[in-house]
């Protein structure tokens, strides 16, 4: 009997260790692509930000890209609680189902278009990361610190509703007619922002030489540009690199 007691309780334990052994593996479900948002200002409008939002189509793919830029615009212009805002000189537009690119032609001032409202723009595309190319214009107005400061805890508060997890501050290029005062609105920028989200200094990368860079002293022509963006995107990359080695690990173990 006692054999008999043993000999069964061997079988169970073998016919439970082959039914484990071929138990289907629960597959991890990999997360799905990132969602990127880009908002600019009128530097985003030509060769900077074509090069940049080329870059994040190639690596997100369009229907996980949505780009405006505006030109004039300055972070409160983007804000809901802020009048509209109609840019007269230049707009560019580019997300899954849309293309839109209005410029001057000829000398001819462009059609206005009105900025959109960033906390819109989060409900739509619900990014999960917000790429940010704005502060040029607020070099050459008479902002205090502390109104900078005001709109920028607005900007930030409303850039991390939604969904948004990281924000990526690109900061604005060497300036030869801002020159004395871009320290300051970096300076307002980088204490603004969250720890957690990165600002990248376009000043280490750029040296505006008027008439070679550009014409006024503050815009970058398409060559100019393009030679922006390029370190700009290797920061931008590196700065996600840990998101996307994630994802591309769980989507291999299956």
């Amino acid at each position: 009997m006692i054999r008999s007691v043993s000999f069964s309780l061997g079988l169970l334990v073998v016919i439970g260790s082959f039914v484990l052994a071929n138990k289907p593996k629960k597959l991890s479900v990999p997360p799905p692509p990132p969602k990127v948002l880009m908002i600019g200002d009128s530097l985003s409008v030509a060769g900077f930000g074509d090069a940049v939002r080329e870059h994040l189509e190639d690596k997100f793919g369009r229907q996980n890209m949505a780009f405006f830029a505006s030109c004039g615009s300055s972070p409160e212009n983007w804000l809901r609680d802020e009048p509209v805002f109609h840019t007269r000189c230049g707009y560019r537009e580019r997300t899954p189902t849309s293309d839109i690119y209005r410029d001057y032609h000829n000398g001819k001032r462009p059609s206005a278009v009105v900025t959109p409202k960033v906390e819109t723009l989060i409900e739509r595309y619900k990014p999960t990361i917000l790429i940010v190319q704005l502060g040029t214009n607020w070099m050459d107005r008479s902002l205090s610190d502390d109104q900078i400061r005001a709109i920028l805890e607005r900007f930030v508060s409303a850039a991390h509703r939604g969904g948004t997890r990281r924000m990526i501050w690109i900061g604005p290029p060497d300036s030869w007619r801002f020159s004395k005062v871009q320290n300051r609105i970096y300076r307002l920028i980088q204490q603004s922002v969250r720890r957690s989200d990165p600002v990248i200094d376009s000043r280490r990368f750029t040296r505006y030489v008027l008439g070679k860079t550009g014409g006024d002293g503050v815009h970058y022509n398409r060559e100019s540009g393009e030679a922006w963006a390029r370190p700009v995107i290797a920061s931008i990359d590196q700065i996600l690199a840990p998101d996307i080695a994630a994802r591309r690990k769980v989507a291999a173990a299956n």
